[in-house]
């Protein structure tokens, strides 16, 4: 069928209609004009793919990645970075017209860097085999095969897209990346490397300080055995800048049941955020963009608006590093995470920091109860909750407890603004709205916003 892109919508589709019906297709820049096939029905709309571009829009440009059209990583590589800005910002706001809200002052959108490649500080691939000539052999006749580093396709996801290299990750992970294939693939007989991956091998993960320079090496396996260990060992000695090299075992791919040896190095390495120095270690959530955080962590501490005496409460304080950042001025600082690991990393990176007025509690925030939310009357409020954003139970608590001003961060502008709107429903709203690109290439927004009073 054919079909005319008219604009972007959230998670990266391109919108059109056809006989009335609504359909989201991938990949796609307004203007096209594109012939397209259904590939998912719903009630309301339907899901497309691109067959053939019939009439490129003056607004597509070439992708610098050769894997652009089927890797799941990125959504607008197709789309010059100054027109990404201008089609996030129309959506945020088409976003607040939707759902009926008042934002105060709606600040225009901007990027957390300079950097619109090569800015991500961790990502990880799966490890697959593939024919030497897959034009030539195929498996049942045993052809030579080698083992390659694939990600997400999201046209099949039984079928991961074998890449070369991630233009988000830095070049040095690339080089890694290589290096490490060049090792199996230099390993025994074409049958042991498919055997390898079959068997043994599953991901591959790299994580690094943007603003250090330490890199963290984690080989993924579906078993307890790490294949070439040895030679990794020393592959790993080859480069200084990994300083810690982990062998992590998800059984049968179960990620639920991790067990990790730390093989070579520390086990953390270093990043910086600002005047602040924050350790990670493998099950740390860290903000994928380094480069923009520090874009980020600014915005949430103007829109706090912390002043000498204020009490300040994170509540999903992971790491503590928005915490520790707005510890300056603060009488405290209280930080609230549901996971051990983050808040034994929160402590140490207090004491790293030499930061004293801040304390880590590691709580299931919502299981807050009503007299616990009232010792955080008046003070201000920072949330910065997962994807799924918060449950009505805990902002109507929220709410009860009478904060200063409350700075909400969300991943999610779809979830931000339904919890917006039970906000208002107590006597809350936005005073101040801003958008921030955080993740060039690809559809994601992050939303800072400032909630206060408005009884």
């Amino acid at each position: 069928m054919i079909i005319t892109i008219e604009k972007l919508i959230f998670e990266g589709y391109g919108l059109g209609h056809v006989d009335g019906k609504a359909i989201f297709v991938r990949k796609s820049v307004p203007g096209d004009e594109l012939e397209v096939e259904t590939v998912n029905i719903k009630k309301n709309y339907d899901e497309a793919i691109i067959r053939k571009i019939i009439k490129p829009s003056t607004k597509r440009i070439t992708p610098r990645c050769p894997y652009f059209d089927i890797c799941g990583g990125c959504d607008h590589q197709n789309i010059s970075y100054t027109d990404q800005l201008k089609f996030k910002d129309q959506i945020i706001d088409e976003m607040i017209e939707q759902n009926q809200i008042e934002t105060g002052e709606r600040l225009p959108i901007i990027p957390g860097s300079d950097s619109e490649y090569f800015y991500r500080n961790s990502i990880r691939f799966e490890f697959v085999t593939r024919l030497v000539d897959p034009h030539t052999a195929t498996y049942e006749v045993a052809a030579p095969v080698s083992i390659q580093i694939a990600r997400h396709n999201y046209l099949d996801p039984a079928k991961p897209v074998i890449t070369d290299f991630c233009l988000l990750q830095s070049e040095f992970s690339n080089e890694l990346c290589q290096s490490i294939l060049d090792l199996y693939n230099n390993y025994g007989v074409p049958d042991n490397r498919k055997l390898l991956v079959d068997n043994h091998l599953w991901q591959i993960k790299i994580r690094e300080g943007k603003q250090t320079g330490e890199f963290m090496l984690e080989m993924i396996t579906k078993s307890s055995t790490l294949p070439m260990e040895r030679g990794l060992k020393d592959l790993v000695k080859a480069f200084p800048e990994i300083k810690s090299f982990y062998h992590t075992i998800a059984p049968d791919k179960n990620i639920y049941k991790l067990k990790r040896r730390l093989l070579a190095g520390k086990p953390v390495i270093y990043e910086k955020i600002g005047k602040y120095t924050f350790q990670i270690s493998p099950e740390s959530f860290f903000q994928t963009n380094s480069l923009g955080v520090q874009t980020l962590y600014d915005q949430i501490k103007n829109f706090a608006d912390i002043q000498m005496g204020d009490r300040v409460v994170d509540l999903f304080c992971g790491t503590g590093s928005i915490a520790i950042y707005l510890s300056t001025l603060a009488k405290s600082v209280i930080g609230v995470e549901i996971v051990p690991e983050a808040i034994r990393d929160a402590k140490d990176n207090a004491k790293i920091n030499k930061i004293s007025n801040v304390e880590f509690h590691c709580f299931d925030v919502s299981k807050l109860n009503n007299e616990t939310m009232w010792q955080y009357s008046n003070a201000i409020l920072v949330l910065d909750p997962p994807r799924a954003g918060l449950k009505p139970e805990l902002i109507k608590k929220i709410c009860k407890c009478d904060p200063k001003r409350i700075v909400y961060v969300s991943c999610n502008p779809a979830t931000f603004f339904r919890d917006i709107k039970v906000f208002n429903k107590y006597g809350l709203g936005l005073t101040k709205l801003q958008p921030i690109d955080m993740f060039p290439q690809t559809h994601h927004i992050e939303l800072v916003g400032l909630l206060a009073t408005t009884r």
